[in-house]
């Protein structure tokens, strides 16, 4: 580690053409991946979501997000929106149930302006109650639009469920009637608690020097300086497996089969994540595409997701099926989820598994705006970078029965959800 006493920051030693990191005085981490393009994506992400909710402030993560962009002490709303399109570029955020991310995709000439913008609506919004009260009626329309979409409804109903009463698994957009609650002061008290310096990090991929990034880093993230106590994720509950089935309207039914799974930094969790890719990743030969779609013509679509948390993780299958044939394709589903946990998956199948993997990693890392919001996340989770070649060789390394163990712990029937709309 290298401290720049001009700059107030320290680089992380790092070979050629691996990720950068440079440690402002005030403890915001700053992380730089170069490229060639003629394009530069750069974000703020700060550790904070729907689980560092409290029981009042449901909702919120998301609601701050949205109502940063109505105005700072230099800038109105409308002036916000044309900031950067002026050239093109874009200005976007979004939130997570651990995380929040203010963005921008511009020319590289614009890098500086865009910096300067994010740290603005960051730092410097003033949550006039007027325009807060407009973007309430925002969100309630993005809430009546999730509550028409059952894919959505289904997605967070079972969250729900699996983490009943924890704040992480409520919907990241809270209810009508929380959003209606909130005011300026509300917003200012979760900013306070949950904005801290340590758990804010600038993602920076493009052609940007890093001398240039260290000096526009100093100029506009030193001058913020919120050193609360980092507030620690709140226990989660105790997982009861559930079977609950409701009634729609639609043609179709939609189904969920899930578990809780591993916390982010579990060392299972690549071998859940290969396990998952076989079952229903996204590629036409996943076990269960072939199963219920190519095979028996049951679903359209039927995927599997594994998402992990600080404290703990969701294993979920979902697919769409005519109500009469939801009971066969949880059978068949269940089927291929009893292979996994009687018999080990043959070695050459193993490696052909992991090479497609590895191949889908390889294509998702040219996707320079999801490595932007990686590298933040990584560095908040594990205060590194992941290089390419690490994960390639962890899922190198996985061997058929780390894979056999992982299924039986997971695909357990005894320890499997369902919830279905039907």
């Amino acid at each position: 580690m290298i401290f720049n006493s001009q700059l107030n920051c320290t680089f992380a030693a790092v070979k050629k053409n691996e990720h950068q990191i440079i440690t402002l005085r005030n403890g915001i981490r700053v992380v730089l991946q170069q490229t060639q393009s003629n394009v530069v994506y750069c974000g703020l992400t700060i550790g904070t979501g729907t689980a560092n909710e409290n029981d009042n402030e449901h909702g919120i993560a998301h609601f701050i997000e949205h109502v940063l962009f109505k105005g700072t002490k230099k800038r109105s709303a409308l002036d916000i929106c044309y900031g950067l399109e002026h050239d093109g570029g874009e200005l976007n955020a979004f939130t997570s149930r651990e995380s929040t991310i203010i963005y921008s995709i511009v020319q590289n000439s614009q890098f500086e302006k865009a910096l300067e913008i994010i740290c603005d609506l960051v730092f410097n919004s003033t949550f006039p109650e007027a325009e807060l009260n407009k973007e309430k009626g925002v969100i309630i329309s993005e809430i009546n639009s999730s509550d028409c979409n059952l894919s959505e409804v289904i997605y967070d109903k079972s969250m729900q469920l699996i983490f009943k009463g924890d704040a992480i698994g409520k919907p990241i957009l809270g209810t009508k009637k929380s959003i209606k609650s909130f005011t300026s002061d509300d917003v200012r008290t979760f900013i306070k608690r949950n904005y801290i310096n340590k758990k804010i990090v600038l993602s920076v991929v493009g052609d940007i020097d890093i001398d240039k990034l260290s000096l526009l880093s100093n100029k506009y993230l030193m001058k913020y300086n919120n050193n609360s106590i980092t507030v620690k994720h709140k226990k989660i509950s105790e997982y009861k497996p559930f079977r609950k089935e409701l009634s729609s309207d639609s043609a179709q039914a939609f189904c969920t089969i899930s578990n809780r799974a591993y916390r982010v930094n579990d060392n299972r969790s690549t071998g859940l994540s290969l396990l998952t890719n076989i079952l229903g990743g996204p590629i036409f030969s996943s076990l269960l595409n072939i199963s219920l779609r190519e095979q028996n013509g049951l679903v359209y679509d039927i995927s599997t997701s594994y998402e992990a948390f600080i404290n703990s993780g969701v294993f979920q299958i979902y697919f769409e099926t005519a109500k009469k044939n939801l009971k066969k394709s949880i059978k068949l589903a269940l089927a291929e989820l009893e292979n996994l946990r009687s018999k080990k998956i043959e070695k050459s199948d193993l490696d052909y598994a992991k090479h497609r993997f590895i191949g889908q990693l390889i294509i998702q890392n040219e996707n320079y705006e999801q490595r932007m919001i990686d590298n933040a996340k990584m560095l908040l989770l594990f205060g590194k970078i992941e290089t390419f070649d690490e994960q390639k060789s962890k899922i190198n390394a996985l061997k058929s029965e780390d894979l056999h163990q992982i299924a039986n712990e997971i695909f357990a029937e005894d320890k499997l959800s369902f919830l279905s709309y039907a």
